[in-house]
């Protein structure tokens, strides 16, 4: 980050002796006024487009974190409606042996319970292993974001450096 505020600083720097230039080219001659206003307008751009796609890859990036947030909570919200569901399954279970009679010891009860929980731990495994997939996928896509962002901007600070030399190439070049 420090590297692209020292281009920026330079870009700006570029930018203000490309100013100048504009205005002592105005006392020189038309042509030249007019090529050293399409130079500053064009690093301007140039420096524009970068900051704003930074500010898009910081905006991406920002809403890439909250989906990641987002999809840790529906994870916690499963796993919670899954165990309220396991603890329903065990009770129901409880009821119907106890109402037909069977021992609530019994090494059936005790099978049907352990199943139970195998189903539902099998199911939390498969939505917390799925959520994390997607969290982090997300994660991903948020760093990703930012470095779109930090190349847009370094792209435009180059370019409108490369815009400043071609320009005074140009001049010296004409003489």
């Amino acid at each position: 980050m420090e590297l692209v505020g020292a281009l920026f600083t330079k870009a700006v720097a570029g930018i203000g002796s490309a100013a100048s230039a504009v205005g002592g080219a105005a006392t020189s001659g038309g042509l030249f006024s007019l090529q050293n206003i399409a130079t500053t307008f064009g690093v301007v751009a140039q420096i524009g487009g970068g900051v704003a796609g930074l500010a898009q890859g910081r905006a991406d990036a920002a809403q890439s974190a909250f989906d990641s947030r987002q999809e840790f909570v529906t994870a916690k919200e499963t796993s919670a409606a899954l165990k309220a569901e396991l603890a329903k399954t065990v009770s129901d279970q409880a009821v119907l042996f106890a109402s037909g009679g069977v021992n609530l010891g019994s090494v059936s009860v005790k099978q049907a319970r352990q199943q139970a929980v195998r189903d539902a731990e099998y199911e939390l495994d498969i939505a917390s292993s799925g959520a994390l997939a997607r969290s982090l996928a997300h994660r991903r896509a948020a760093r990703n974001a930012r470095a779109r962002g930090n190349a847009a901007l370094i792209q435009g600070v180059v370019g409108a450096t490369q815009t400043l030399a071609d320009a005074q190439l140009d001049r010296k070049e004409i003489g």
